[in-house]
């Protein structure tokens, strides 16, 4: 994970989600080699939320390990709110495919943030470099599983990895900000039971 990657996702955590809303998280490719805490796990950080970090092989970050990254067996339908995925996509012979498993597990109306390098030196294990993302690559993405684009970007000056950005979403209404007053309004309720009930027993 390099700064870029790390700051452009920060951008999205500001630009989109609301730190009052209730929000599952769930992070793709979260496995953690870099050594220099450019990881997603500390951007996520807020009590309301869960981060969740997903990859296929075990190691620092990683929450759920899927035996297979293009069907992810171990992840029920609709069941986050956020995905996001910085840094893989590229890897990914079957790019699409791994596209499709995030539409499935996003709740309706949630978001997914996707950061992948269009450019930069061939790095990773080796025959595991296989695309570079522009602007109308992320564009197809988007429409290939349906969802709303909401931003596309190419950062050109952070090299070499000039990386390409797609916030998009899900069709759908998201339900966490519902499902946050309703909390709210029950502790409310609970607070006010024990008011009535301290001047009851006066």
């Amino acid at each position: 994970m390099h700064k870029s990657s790390h700051d452009k996702m920060n951008w999205f955590k500001n630009t989109y989600l609301n730190d009052n809303d209730v929000l599952e998280i769930l992070d793709v490719g979260s496995l953690d080699t870099s050594g220099n805490d450019y990881n997603y796990k500390s951007i996520f950080n807020n009590s309301n939320w869960t981060y969740t970090g997903l990859d296929f092989e075990e190691g620092d970050n990683v929450d759920i390990v899927v035996s297979d990254i293009y069907n992810w067996f171990e992840v029920s339908d609709n069941s986050y709110d956020i995905v996001v995925c910085g840094q893989l996509f590229e890897h990914l012979r079957f790019f699409w495919l791994t596209m499709a498993e995030i539409e499935r597990v996003l709740r309706p109306g949630g978001l997914c943030c996707i950061i992948a390098p269009s450019g930069g030196p061939k790095h990773g294990a080796a025959e595991n470099d296989c695309y570079r993302f522009y602007e109308d690559g992320m564009r197809a993405l988007a429409k290939y599983v349906d969802f709303e684009i909401l931003h596309v970007s190419t950062n050109d000056d952070a090299k070499p990895w000039c990386d390409s950005c797609l916030v998009a979403k899900k069709s759908g209404v998201l339900t966490t900000n519902t499902e946050n007053i309703e909390i709210r309004m029950n502790n409310l309720e609970n607070k006010l039971d024990a008011i009535l009930d301290s001047i009851r027993n006066k």
